[in-house]
């Protein structure tokens, strides 16, 4: 005859002894959303949400809007709350179906986007205009910060040594910085690097003494559109018929700091107004334009 196993009946009365607490999986679903069904020992279930949580937090950024994270954070508690209704005692515990667990690996999980966001790539948004016709106000973006040494995100500054390696700064490439006096993000074209000297009329930018190369390509009554070269970089510019804020005038850069112009000439807010950009306000360098 068969002897019982009396580790079986062990394991099964541990395992008998807990199930998953309603109130706990209603506030963890609330604050940490997917990791609510690794505390009710579902990780299948874990792992959908996790993937749903990620398309979420794409969407919102995509259509700027906050409703799909919003969403999750109704159905993953309800949805945890029917589960726990339905729980088997029977079945074996995992690690991770703890409350301290849940929480810790949501953290970590923050904590790794925080310094994704903060040392390596970062999204924004367009917030105006003044980058016609190369960007378009609501326009996403994503930004690399490595290297540029502004280190912050989400309204946390980890630090602002300045750009690490002046070879990034490219005449012509675009870059998120902050307003030297609203300490707000702009995106705008660099066209003077430190030491620079910039001649703006009304059509024409001088660098050191020599026109930035132009090419049309459309006229009508309200505006001209044009092909500008800086360095190896060649982009669109717009020219009003009747300009906004036109600024001319000749600048110097000074070391250590870097002069940003809109693409829209004759309406952006840009260093021809507010003047240069000390190297401690640039965040990165505009590497993705998301349609």
């Amino acid at each position: 005859m068969t002897q019982p196993d009396p580790t079986a009946e062990t394991n099964f009365a541990t395992a008998a002894t807990w199930s998953p607490r309603a109130w706990i999986a209603l506030v963890l679903g609330v604050v940490v959303q997917p990791f609510v069904f690794l505390y009710i020992n579902r990780p299948r279930i874990f792992a959908v949400y996790l993937l749903l949580a990620l398309c979420a937090l794409a969407a919102d950024f995509y259509w700027t809007v906050g409703y799909f994270n919003l969403l999750l954070s109704v159905l993953c508690p309800l949805h945890a709350w029917w589960l726990i209704r339905r729980y088997d005692r029977r079945q074996v515990r995992g690690w991770y179906a703890r409350w301290w667990v849940s929480l810790g690996l949501y953290l970590c999980l923050v904590m790794s986007i925080f310094a994704f966001r903060s040392f390596l790539y970062e999204p924004f948004t367009v917030p105006s205009a003044s980058m016609n016709p190369t960007l378009e106000a609501g326009d996403r973006i994503v930004v690399r910060k490595l290297g540029f040494g502004h280190y912050a995100s989400l309204g946390l500054n980890l630090g602002t040594p300045g750009v690490t390696d002046p070879q990034q700064m490219h005449r012509g490439e675009v870059y998120v910085f902050l307003h030297p006096e609203l300490n707000v993000p702009y995106v705008k074209r660099l066209l003077g690097l430190p030491g620079d000297r910039l001649e703006f009329t009304e059509r024409t930018v001088l660098v050191n003494g020599q026109a930035l190369a132009v090419q049309s390509d459309m006229q009508d009554e309200q505006q001209q559109l044009l092909t500008e070269t800086a360095g190896a970089v060649s982009y669109h510019i717009r020219h009003m018929s009747q300009p906004v804020s036109p600024a001319t005038g000749t600048f110097v850069v000074p070391e250590g700091q870097y002069f940003f112009v809109g693409d829209n000439r004759d309406d952006s807010s840009d260093s021809r107004h507010w003047g240069p950009v000390s190297s401690e306000n640039i965040i990165g360098e505009v590497v993705w334009v998301i349609d």
